[in-house]
């Protein structure tokens, strides 16, 4: 009779946005024997487009010749949030004027996909307020889940 052996597909974890990394597998049972070895690859419905969460390694096309009877246990491909910084650009402006448009610079893994940011950055400052320097803060600037920022205040600097 065919020699029982089995196939688990390894768990996989990688960022939003990235390539899926090889999917593999670790044999057990009886083994392969004689060179024999298993043909096709194991698939995912994970792409890099694919949001943060988990994604079953299925058996796809992952195949041994008819001396084999595969039990195939399935895998985790696991999508974390991609690690971004935003830092807004500090600003300034006389007294009495309009606030800037405070902006910002995206680093570390950087956005992906075509994704951006929504949202505003907040200040306390307004065209009443007095010569000093005021925070710029996150407001609402926000990413979708597929991200995790760290977000660095600036300064609006209200001169004379």
């Amino acid at each position: 009779g065919a020699r029982s052996i089995t196939v688990t597909a390894d768990n996989k974890t990688r960022k939003y946005g990235e390539t899926n990394p090889a999917l593999t597998w670790t044999v057990g049972g009886d083994s392969l024997v004689n060179g024999d070895s298993l043909t096709g690859a194991l698939t995912t419905a994970a792409d890099t487009a694919s949001g943060i969460g988990a994604y079953a390694i299925n058996q796809g096309t992952l195949a041994a010749s008819t001396n084999y009877a595969i039990a195939y246990t399935s895998g985790t491909l696991t999508v974390g949030a991609r690690s971004i910084t935003v830092t807004a650009d500090n600003k300034t402006r006389k007294y009495g004027e309009t606030n800037p448009a405070l902006t910002w610079t995206v680093g570390g893994d950087s956005l992906v996909n075509g994704d951006s940011l929504t949202g505003a950055l907040t200040t306390a400052a307004d065209t009443a307020s007095g010569i000093g320097a005021y925070a710029i803060n996150q407001g609402t600037l926000a990413a979708s889940t597929n991200y995790a920022i760290a977000y660095t205040s600036g300064t609006l600097t209200v001169g004379a």
